[in-house]
C-alpha cells in the first residue's frame, strides 16, 4: 500500500516529555501495522526553542535520524550537539532528550522498538553515529534487480533488539532497480526523502515522491526503480510481525 503525504496525520505535542512549548509528529506508520514490533516511526519537526523532553526508555529503544537542522541532545545525562545526518540510538534503561537551540526547525525521524532481546547489557549499545561515518551496504543487481547501488545502515545488529533486522536510507542512482520480491513474516515500510521512483505493489506501479510512505506486509510483493535522473533516497525499515 502507498500512504501519500496528504494523507499522513499530523499531531500536535504539547510539552512532549515534560519538553518545553510544543513539537509535530507526523505519524508515518500507524501502531497498528507496525505489528507489534515497535509503537512509533514518526517523523518529528521540533521548530525554534522547542524540545522533546527527558525521557527513560523502559522495555524499548529509540533512534533518532536528523534530516535537516541541528539541537542539543541529551544522551543518558551527556548533552552534545545533533547535525543533519546524524543519527542517535538510546537502549532500553536509558534516557535522551532534544532541544531545538536555533532559529530553524529541526527534523528527524524517530523510530521506537520493543526490547525482545531483554539483554541486561544493552545499555552498552547507547551511541551516537555522526553523518559521514555510517556503515554502507553495496547493493549488486538486489533480488534480480538492475544496477548497483548502496545503503547507510542507521541501525545495525543487536540495535534492534529483536523487533527488526534493516533500518537504512537507501541512495537508488538512476537507472537501478530493487529487484521485485515477497516478504514472509515482516513487513517493509519506504519513506521518500529526495528524488521519485516507481514503486511496484504487488504487481501494481505507481509513481511515489517525498514524503509519500509505502507498506509491504506479509504475503505481499515490492520493487523499487528509478527511472529519473536524479538519485531517488528513502529510508527503508523491515520489522518482524511479533502479533
Amino acid at each position: 500500500m502507498i500512504i501519500r503525504k496528504k494523507d499522513i496525520r499530523y499531531e500536535e505535542k504539547e510539552h512532549l516529555r515534560g519538553g518545553r512549548n510544543s513539537v509535530f509528529a507526523g505519524i508515518l506508520i500507524e501502531i497498528p501495522q507496525l505489528r507489534g514490533a515497535g509503537r512509533v516511526f514518526n517523523r518529528f519537526v521540533i521548530p525554534p526553542m522547542c524540545e522533546i523532553g527527558y525521557h527513560v526508555h523502559e522495555g524499548d529503544s529509540e533512534a533518532y535520524y536528523i534530516l535537516e537542522g541541528s539541537g542539543i541532545y541529551n544522551d543518558n545525562g551527556e548533552e552534545t550537539e545533533l547535525h543533519e545526518g546524524d543519527v542517535a540510538f538510546t537502549p532500553n534503561g536509558c534516557g535522551h532528550s532534544l532541544y531545538n537551540n536555533t532559529d530553524k526547525n529541526l527534523v528527524m525521524l524517530a523510530v521506537v522498538l520493543y526490547d525482545f532481546t531483554k539483554d541486561p547489557e544493552v545499555t552498552k549499545l547507547r551511541t551516537i553515529k555522526r553523518a559521514g561515518t555510517l556503515n554502507k551496504a553495496e547493493l549488486h543487481e538486489p533480488f534480480g534487480g538492475i544496477g548497483h547501488f548502496y545503503a547507510d545502515k542507521l541501525m545495525e545488529g543487536d540495535e534492534f533488539t529483536g523487533a527488526a533486522r534493516l533500518f537504512n536510507v537507501v541512495h537508488l542512482h538512476p537507472g537501478c532497480k530493487l529487484g521485485y520480491h515477497e516478504h514472509q513474516g515482516e513487513t517493509e515500510a519506504f519513506y521518500m526523502l529526495k528524488g521519485k521512483a516507481i514503486f511496484c505493489d504487488d504487481g501494481v506501479e505507481s509513481e511515489v515522491l517525498p514524503g509519500d510512505v509505502t507498506l509491504t506486509g506479509t504475503g505481499h510483493s515490492h520493487s523499487m526503480e528509478n527511472r529519473s535522473d536524479e538519485d531517488a533516497v528513502y529510508a527503508a525499515i523491515i520489522y518482524f510481525d511479533k502479533e
